[in-house]
């Protein structure tokens, strides 16, 4: 390998910051970071309110997979080589109670489920779905390459796949198949490329929540659980962990550690094999490298790169809006200093029925610091006016009385492929593609969206590219 060989990151996001860290670690000490934003970080954004910094987008450190804890992580290694200030923030499920007050609840959907069950129906159930998501995870081709490897016939539909399977385990699945597709139920089995808290961390709550409510049968449920779900209730992973000075300043501290250069304002216009051309300032610009390695999103990968494999057909858009708002009256008794991911109505919304009834409305709520502030979050897109779209916003947002909006932003999703793409191997010519003409690909739609997952598929896929 010549590390003196210029190497050039388009994108100067979550992706693109660690690709060119983990170039500088193996020896590369010629490497363009271009950035079409005003700064680096891409599309993640925060807001200063009270001298607290909120996120808007990306600021989750990990969320809780399997393992007794972080050790040997790729996420660990990050925050050992580049420490900051961290926080813990607990995951919990909120829904309306029949009176239309806010609750705190598991999954209100996995209730009449589980009161259709036996104690030991229920944990049988719960071990196969446990097993069924052990063995995708073990057997996938690569960190999100290719996705999960779930049983089944390629191209399967989760409705297809949930019905030949028991009740409890068909909808922990389809639950995992909503939240890592957009909640786009028709998405074939095999899109699936995340997992996370709503998954292992799913199924380990739910196994305490049964241990909690059969005290009696507490040995006899544990003898039923697999070793590895008995080992995930005791787990001291943390549900998530977040930067309570926003978590631009971390990527930021990752860039100045390694001295890298970020040059912002540059937006890319033309990638032709290694020849890159990029506007700045209103000037034009080019250079030829010895490798191009593209982290933006689809979106803007083909305004530059020519081809289908980006396509709208193949990766369509998909849209987020953030609200920071300032609670009025809290409906609900928050656990007192506790931060936290508070998930409304999750999945029930969406399971079996019409997904476009959640567009606009918050699916989740983020307390980042204590005090009187939230980070709303929906599912909305451009097709209405932010005026409309806050108000059905605040329609939905059942846990405050009177919220009052401090800020707002919109931004592009981390877009998955379609389910056509998939049936047609999408994720295949991605991966054959790779180097083609001197072209690398890294960035959410391959390995997750959480840094977590982006920096694990980062530490396993650089150095075989470009080590030694």
């Amino acid at each position: 390998m010549d590390f003196s060989a210029p190497v050039c990151v388009v994108g100067g996001g979550q992706s693109g910051i660690l690709v060119a860290a983990k170039l500088r670690e193996l020896g590369y000490r010629d490497i363009d970071v271009l950035e079409a934003g005003a700064r680096l970080g891409g599309y993640s954004e925060t807001v200063t309110v009270d001298g607290q910094v909120y996120d808007f987008q990306a600021h989750l450190l990990g969320q809780q997979d399997f393992g007794p804890d972080m050790a040997g992580t790729a996420v660990e290694e990050l925050t050992s080589r580049h420490p900051v200030e961290l926080q813990t923030e607990a995951l919990y499920f909120v829904s309306r109670s029949e009176s239309g007050k806010p609750v705190v609840a598991i999954p209100p959907h996995f209730v009449p489920l589980l009161q259709s069950l036996t104690p030991l129906q229920a944990v049988d159930q719960l071990a196969e779905a446990w097993t069924i998501i052990e063995r995708a995870v073990r057997e996938r081709r690569g960190p999100g390459l290719g996705g999960l490897a779930f049983d089944g016939p390629a191209g399967e539909t989760w409705e297809t796949y949930r019905a030949r399977h028991a009740p409890l385990v068909g909808e922990i699945l389809q639950g995992i198949a909503l939240y890592a597709n957009m909640r786009r139920p028709r998405q074939p089995a095999e899109t699936v490329i995340n997992i996370n808290a709503h998954i292992s961390g799913h199924v380990s709550q739910l196994a305490k929540l049964l241990l909690a409510v059969y005290p009696a049968d507490r040995q006899a449920l544990l003898d039923r659980m697999p070793p590895s779900l008995r080992a995930q209730i005791d787990s001291r992973r943390p549900i998530a962990r977040s930067f309570p000075r926003g978590f631009i300043s971390f990527l930021r501290r990752i860039a100045d550690d390694h001295d890298l250069t970020v040059t912002t304002g540059a937006r890319v216009t033309r990638v032709d094999g290694r020849r890159v051309t990029w506007q700045d300032g209103g000037a034009e610009h080019s250079k030829t490298y010895a490798s191009v390695i593209v982290t933006a999103r689809p979106s803007q990968i083909r305004e530059f790169l020519p081809g289908d494999l980006f396509s709208e057909k193949n990766c369509p858009r998909t849209w987020t809006r953030s609200y920071l708002v300032r609670a009025g009256e809290e409906l609900i008794e928050f656990p007192k200093d506790q931060l936290g991911f508070w998930v409304i109505d999750p999945y029930g919304s969406y399971t079996d029925t019409d997904p476009e009834q959640s567009l606009h409305r918050v699916t989740a709520v983020n307390k980042q610091h204590a005090g009187p502030y939230w980070v709303c979050f929906s599912n909305s897109d451009l097709s209405i006016s932010d005026e409309q779209a806050w108000a059905l916003a605040k329609e939905s947002l059942f846990l405050f009385r009177d919220p009052e909006l401090i800020a707002e932003t919109i931004a592009e999703w981390p877009a998955y492929p379609s389910a056509a793409a998939l049936r047609d191997g999408w994720f295949g010519e991605v991966e054959a593609s790779q180097g083609r003409d001197g072209v690398y690909f890294v960035g959410e739609i391959l390995s997750g969206p959480t840094l977590e997952c982006i920096s694990e598929f980062v530490r396993k896929v650089i150095p075989e590219w470009f080590g030694r």
